[in-house]
């Protein structure tokens, strides 16, 4: 074989770990290998290793680069805070503290009960006025996290001093969570990349993309508003619980970390369950990430400890949530989550076997296989004991529109909603525009930085796209997955052609103080070091051939000529379209359904406001229902 196949081929099996295909998991090797295929794979690790890590520059200039870098990250994501937040106010700025829409009107009236009554009667409200003349239970059919969160940001306001009515906070409130599902996406992109600039690119995306505005415009009081940030926020807990504490990076051990990022993960989630129905999208993306990572061979203690602690907290707050009970145990759609927890523990069993047994790779396997047949066979005895008595929950119409045609769902409500159909591709043109056209481009670099968080991306993009093609309402989901692969992209860009350039010409310009000490060595420390040069392998050559022309100082400056010549002619340009289309589109949807934009014959612009002074004329003339 070629000599490059045969260092891949060594490098292999002198892993101490093998993949899942031989094992699902990862098990020790029985056999050492031998001490020239060691000295091999040491030199070519030496190497890959001198590849990847820049020689370290003087602390000063270190400091210095850190300090800008730091600085501008910081207000960059300053200004995409603020970005968010002004591109929010279109309606509030136009139309005044104004609820939009039917729906937000009753999630008002709803936040007004819970102000007025408090939390005990909320639970227990009939509403008489709304579905007349049937009435609704509203505090079984609701989703309240909106309502409560909203009451408590208008209580805790008002205790600091800072009088404001509920109605303006109601406004205010998806301009809010607008913001805060900026800041956390960009914290779920950087968790994905370990990449600031990521971070920061992902966040100046989210900041204005239209398929987040839909939903969290000013006075836009929906669901989606909050719910937005509750799953950033979930996604990101969920990939900080998998960082492997330092130190334990091989062993994949459970850490302080885990068990706290664990835990908030769960309580995130289950505030996304009070928030929105859509908590069935969340739930299975992350259950579905975890089935992956045990697939593709990267089981650990953490995974374990981290997916069993976000699914029992969570799923115990979901059954808390009036409107949902005991769903996640019940329906279908929630069920999958439920058997990846399982077979985590089965799975946790097993190789718990295998290393005290001490057994090879192919015992070790049939181990697995063993446990894995019991668990299916134990599964499917319960489902069939459980299924005849009517325990498990057909899936809802929403979750069936999915799969069958919107306008055979069984539920004529939800067929004959227009938000139900299928999206086209004008439809991810218009919510997504440029973001729409980076998407492939982060996922393909996202690859080149494999983690565990990584392949969350891959799992969320897979389920969202499929989800949003078969109800054009779910393209709120695509926001945050295109604004996160768009910041992976330019991340990377900025990385590779900024600062990384940036650092390894300081490191030659300013070098740390043992490199220089060490740049006159002895004659004998030379002679063996050129004897141990001349013994490496050619592929170890060329690793630390390439690395060196990468640092070289003109190729360090070329990468940044390449860097500033297409920021200003293509990717600058790019983004005021990007924003200059946020910012028409954030003021079509600024405009309240009860209110509009007129012209009088002189020219003058006028604000007509009939509807709600028709309502106010009935309320103050006529007597109460």
């Amino acid at each position: 074989r070629p000599r490059a196949l045969r260092a891949l081929a060594a490098l292999w099996r002198s892993r101490r770990e093998i993949s899942f295909v031989a094992t699902h998991v990862a098990l020790p090797r029985t056999a050492a290998p031998s001490s020239r295929r060691r000295r091999f794979c040491g030199m070519m690790l030496e190497a890959l290793k001198s590849a990847t890590e820049a020689p370290a520059p003087r602390r000063s200039a270190a400091l210095l680069v850190a300090l800008c870098v730091g600085a501008a990250w910081l207000y960059t994501m300053i200004f995409a805070a603020q970005s968010a937040y002004e591109i929010r106010l279109h309606a509030i700025k136009t139309f005044g503290y104004v609820i939009h829409e039917f729906d937000p009107w009753f999630n008002y009236r709803a936040t007004e009960y819970l102000a007025a009554n408090g939390w005990k009667a909320f639970f227990t409200w009939f509403d008489h006025m709304s579905w007349y003349p049937l009435g609704r239970p509203v505090g079984t059919t609701i989703y309240p996290g909106m309502q409560i969160t909203s009451v408590c940001i208008w209580k805790t306001l008002n205790a600091f001093g800072y009088a404001m009515s509920l109605n303006d906070v109601c406004c205010y409130v998806p301009v809010w969570f607008g913001v805060c599902s900026t800041l956390t996406l960009g914290l779920l992109a950087y968790e994905s990349s370990r990449s600031m600039n990521a971070a920061v690119a992902a966040s100046l995306v989210m900041a204005v993309i239209p398929a987040h505005l839909m939903r969290s415009v000013g006075g836009g009081y929906d669901n989606e508003s909050i719910a937005m940030t509750a799953m950033c926020a979930t996604f990101y807990l969920w990939c900080r619980a998998l960082r492997a504490p330092k130190g334990t990076e091989s062993s994949g051990a459970a850490g302080l970390e885990t068990y706290l990022f664990g835990t908030l993960a769960g309580l995130a989630y289950a505030y996304m369950v009070a928030a929105w129905g859509g908590f069935t999208f969340v739930v299975n993306v992350v259950g579905c990430h975890a089935f992956v990572l045990a697939v593709m061979g990267r089981y650990t203690a953490k995974l374990r400890a981290a997916y069993s602690l976000f699914w029992a907290i969570g799923t115990a707050g979901a059954c808390m949530v009036p409107v949902v009970g005991w769903r996640p145990l019940k329906d279908m759609e929630l069920l999958p989550p439920f058997m990846v927890f399982v077979g985590l523990q089965v799975q946790a069993r097993a190789m718990r076997i295998v290393e005290e047994k001490k057994q090879g790779p192919l015992m070790g396997l049939m181990t697995l296989a063993a446990h894995g047949v019991a668990l299916l066979a134990a599964l499917g005895a319960v489902g069939a004991f459980l299924y005849p008595k009517g325990y498990f929950g057909p899936p809802s119409s929403r979750v069936r529109g999915l799969f069958v045609e919107h306008t055979r769902t069984g539920n004529p409500l939800v067929d004959s909603v227009a938000e139900h159909q299928p999206a086209s591709k004008q439809a991810y043109s218009q919510y997504l525009h440029h973001a729409y056209d980076l998407v492939p481009w982060g996922l393909g670099l996202s690859l080149l930085g494999a983690s565990d968080a990584t392949s969350i991306l891959w799992v969320y993009f897979s389920i969202a796209y499929f989800f949003s093609m078969k109800m054009a309402r779910l393209v709120i989901l695509c926001g945050p997955i295109a604004s996160a692969c768009c910041g992976v992209a330019l991340g990377s860009a900025v990385d590779h052609l900024v600062v990384f350039p940036t650092y390894a010409l300081a490191a030659k310009f300013a070098p740390a103080e043992e490199d220089n000490a060490a740049a006159a060595p002895p004659a004998k420390k030379g002679a063996s070091k050129k004897a141990a040069a001349s013994s490496e392998p050619a592929p170890a050559k060329a690793v630390r051939a390439a690395a060196a022309a990468y640092r070289h100082p003109v190729a360090c400056l070329l990468k940044m000529a390449v860097f500033c010549y297409y920021a200003k002619t293509v990717a600058y340009p790019k983004y005021l379209q990007f924003v200059d289309y946020c910012e028409e589109l954030a003021e079509g949807l600024s405009q309240p359904s009860i209110m509009f934009k007129a012209r009088l014959r002189s020219g003058q612009e006028i604000v007509v406001d009939d509807y709600r002074e028709a309502y106010w004329w009935l309320r103050d003339n006529t007597p109460a229902d």
